[in-house]
């Protein structure tokens, strides 16, 4: 039994020198404790990039020494670039849309009159808008009676009735003919 085991042990010595030999290298060997979660992430890049453990160890300290980037097998390449495809089209899509809007806001700036422009046709005898209007501010109910000419009490009176009534009762009782209505704030805008 004693010799059956002395051969068993130097049967296994020859082979394992036999393997050291084959696996002669000049890389550096590197033995290490990796954390579970760590480790967990090695093996999926490895399944990602078939790589043995080794070789994905490799590939990583070369990326992050010499910052060479992996071979992607031709699966996640195509994966990659149907991902980079679909966000280029969407992007390519909201750009259309962003143009759309800003040129049918320029269609709107054109239409609307400058400043200079209004300045100009207020000051013209062939002007729709008469120039008080454009220097009208709310009022106060006290600011509005005086401005109507009316009794105090007759201004909240009248707007109970409905905010259409007022509008109207206000224009007739106006010295420019302009309505007014109330807002939430308490006071009156010219309509």
């Amino acid at each position: 039994m004693l010799i059956v085991a002395y051969w068993f042990v130097s049967r296994v010595s020859v082979e394992v020198a036999q393997f050291n030999i084959l696996m002669v290298t000049k890389n550096i060997r590197a033995v290490t404790y990796v954390p579970p979660d760590y480790h967990k992430k090695l093996r999926q890049y490895m399944k990602r990039h078939n790589l043995t453990e080794s070789a994905a160890l490799v590939q990583m300290i070369k990326q992050f020494f010499d910052g060479e980037q992996p071979q992607l097998n031709s699966e996640l390449r195509t994966e990659i670039e149907q991902i980079v495809q679909d966000q280029f089209k969407s992007l390519k899509e909201d750009i259309d849309l962003l143009k759309g809007q800003i040129a049918l806001m320029q269609q709107l700036l054109d239409k609307t009159p400058s400043a200079e422009t209004t300045r100009r046709s207020s000051n013209s005898a062939n002007s729709n808008h008469p120039r008080s209007l454009l220097r009208l501010t709310p009022k106060t109910e006290e600011e509005l009676t005086r401005r109507l000419g009316v009794n105090t009490g007759s201004v909240s009176k009248e707007f109970a009735k409905g905010a259409e009534h007022f509008s109207h009762w206000s224009q007739q009782k106006d010295p420019s003919g302009i309505g007014w209505h109330r807002r939430g704030d308490g006071l009156y805008y010219p309509v």
